[in-house]
């Protein structure tokens, strides 16, 4: 069985822009905060992660490193079988997270304790479904004032896809195709088409 790259845009058929900027995933952040913690920590991760929001309401305690400060995410969306036609074992993916993230993972869940213990570690931290997640979801961006097509987790995916190639130190290709849990590069490379935009707003506004 033949693997085959999906399609991905970042543009709608009317070239309405479908990934945050930079600016919009901070007001994203800065929004977050008036949600209460589970939700405001759920924001967090889809933030600092890339993740589909289906792949962070599956993450257990046992999945976070708290010494290694990582998340492993199973990737969802990837193909169930193999170029001949075999079924793939579940695929996951590590990422790396900022320090903050991990303490207020720790702090709002309890980790330590549960890991200590050995209780609940294959629980989820999250009960909600995916709906509720979405409408979440939908509600921080309202009130970040982020309006139009990219308002959505696949908008905040989009624009960490992009933020990892567009900084300073832009991450090599295969490596952002792993955080991505990604099929093939050639998906992953769908991105760099924004880059460019996205770099040249940060330098016109130095001259604003």
């Amino acid at each position: 069985m033949a693997e085959i790259v999906q399609e991905m845009r970042l543009f709608s058929g009317q070239g309405e822009r479908l990934y945050l900027t930079a600016g919009e995933r901070g007001r994203f952040l800065d929004a977050a905060l008036d949600e209460d913690r589970e939700n405001r920590v759920f924001c967090s991760v889809l933030h600092f992660t890339g993740a589909r929001p289906s792949e962070v309401l599956e993450i257990t305690p046992d999945r976070i490193s708290l010494g290694e400060k990582v998340i492993v995410l199973r990737t969802l969306k990837k193909r169930k079988y193999d170029k001949q036609g075999n079924i793939k074992l579940p695929q996951y993916r590590s990422i790396p997270v900022p320090n903050k993230l991990i303490d207020d993972l720790d702090l709002v869940f309890d980790l330590r304790r549960i890991i200590k213990i050995g209780k609940d570690t294959h629980t989820p931290l999250w009960s909600m479904n995916r709906s509720t997640a979405w409408r979440m979801v939908k509600r921080v961006m309202k009130n970040a004032n982020i309006e139009g097509k990219q308002a959505t987790s696949k908008g905040l995916r989009h624009g960490f896809g992009i933020a990892m190639l567009s900084g300073e130190k832009p991450a090599p290709l295969n490596i952002v195709r792993d955080l991505m849990g990604h099929s093939d590069s050639k998906i992953t490379e769908i991105y760099l088409q924004a880059v460019g935009d996205e770099k040249r707003k940060l330098v016109m506004q130095a001259w604003d």
